[in-house]
C-alpha cells in the first residue's frame, strides 16, 4: 500500500511531460486552455500530372473543386489555426483567390496573416505562405519587423506570425523546407541560424514555438536531428501512430500525389512541431477523405477528387508558459 500513492502523481507527471515530483523538473506554468492547429498544403498545381498531356497549371476550376473538398472537411475539424503553404491568388482576379473563396466558407471571421514568397509569370498566380486565426487565439502586430520571409533553396521558404492567447504571445514559423534532400543538412542549418536571431529579436521563449509545415527528416538525419535538439522540439505526432502507416502525410492512396510523386516515396514529412514541455491532447492526419468522381480532373487522369497532393496534420496542443529564468 506504501507505493500505490504515487501512481496518481506518476500518471501527472505523464500528463505534464515532466514533472519535479519523483525527480522530473516541470514548467513554471501551462497556458489555461487549450487550442487545435491544423497544416496543410493546398498544391500549387506547379508539378504536371504524368497521367496526362495536358497541364493544370492555372487551372482554377479544378482549383476551386478542390477548394470545395477542402471546405467541406475544415467545416468538420474547426481548427483556431491552419497554417497553409502554396496558397495562391490571381493577379487581377478577387474570385480566383483561395483566401477569398476559404473566407466565405469554413474561414469566415478568421484573421489573416500572409506574406508573399513567390510569383509565376506564366499564370499571373502569386504564393503566399498563410495563417488563418480564429478565437480564441489572435494576431498579434508584426509590422515592426522588416523581414517577413526567408528564402530556402529554389523551391523552400519560411514565414513566421506572432499569435497570442490569452495576452500570452506564440510565434509560428511557417517552414516548407526544399524537395532536394542533397542539401537538407545545409538548410536546417541555416533555419536554425535565422530562427535563433528571429526568437532573440522577438524575445519569444521556446516554449512558444510551434513550427509547422513540410519538414522533412527523421532522428538519423544530421540536421534535422541538430535542429529538434538546440530548439528542444517534438512532433506531436509522437505516440499517435500505431503504425507507421497511420502518420503518412504523402500517400499512394492519393492519386494527385502518386501522379506527381517524381519518385518520391511515401512520408511524414508535414508535420507539427513543439516544445518538449507542451502538452499533446490529439494528433492525427486530416484532408485524407475522397470524393469518388471528379468534374474537372479527368483531363489529367484523375477519377477521384482529393483535397491535396499531401495530407494535412492536426494537433490539439497546450502550452507551457516561459520560464521565469531567462533563456540562454
Amino acid at each position: 500500500m506504501g507505493k500505490l500513492w504515487r501512481w496518481p502523481l506518476v500518471l501527472m507527471c505523464l500528463q505534464l511531460s515532466s514533472c519535479t515530483l519523483l525527480g522530473f523538473e516541470a514548467p513554471d506554468r501551462y497556458d489555461g486552455r487549450s487550442f487545435t492547429i491544423m497544416n496543410l498544403n493546398l498544391f500549387n498545381q506547379r508539378i504536371a500530372s504524368n497521367m496526362s498531356q495536358k497541364n493544370w497549371k492555372g487551372d482554377w476550376l479544378f482549383r476551386r473543386e478542390r477548394l470545395e473538398l477542402i471546405d467541406e472537411q475544415l467545416r468538420i475539424s474547426r481548427p483556431d489555426i491552419v497554417v497553409f503553404q502554396e496558397l495562391l491568388t490571381r493577379r487581377g482576379s478577387p474570385s480566383e483567390s483561395d483566401i477569398n473563396i476559404l473566407s466565405y466558407g469554413a474561414l469566415e471571421g478568421y484573421e489573416w496573416d500572409a506574406d508573399l514568397v513567390t510569383q509565376y509569370k506564366d499564370s499571373q498566380e502569386m504564393q503566399y505562405q498563410a495563417a488563418a486565426v480564429g478565437l480564441p487565439v489572435k494576431l498579434a502586430d508584426k509590422e515592426q519587423f522588416t523581414k517577413k520571409h526567408w528564402g530556402i533553396g529554389v523551391e523552400g521558404f519560411m514565414s513566421f506570425s506572432l499569435l497570442e492567447l490569452d495576452q500570452n504571445p506564440i510565434l509560428l514559423i511557417n517552414l516548407a523546407m526544399p524537395q532536394n534532400v542533397q542539401k537538407v543538412d545545409y538548410w536546417y542549418k541555416f533555419v536554425r541560424t535565422e530562427l535563433r536571431e528571429l526568437m532573440t529579436n522577438l524575445q519569444v521563449c521556446r516554449q512558444r514555438l510551434i513550427i509547422a509545415g513540410y519538414v522533412p527528416g527523421g532522428l538519423a538525419w544530421e540536421g534535422y536531428s541538430e535542429f529538434l535538439n538546440e530548439f528542444e522540439l517534438k512532433d506531436t505526432a509522437s505516440g499517435y501512430c500505431e503504425a507507421a502507416s497511420d502518420c503518412l502525410t504523402s500517400s499512394n492512396l492519393n492519386d494527385l500525389f502518386m501522379s506527381t510523386s517524381q519518385g518520391q516515396s511515401p512520408s511524414h514529412s508535414e508535420r507539427i512541431l513543439v516544445h518538449k514541455d507542451a502538452i499533446v491532447n490529439s494528433s492525427t492526419v486530416v484532408m485524407n477523405k475522397m470524393r469518388d468522381k471528379t468534374i474537372y480532373g479527368g483531363a489529367y487522369g484523375q477519377q477521384r477528387l482529393w483535397a491535396s497532393r499531401v495530407f494535412g496534420w492536426l494537433s490539439e496542443l497546450r502550452l507551457a508558459q516561459c520560464p521565469n529564468k531567462p533563456q540562454n
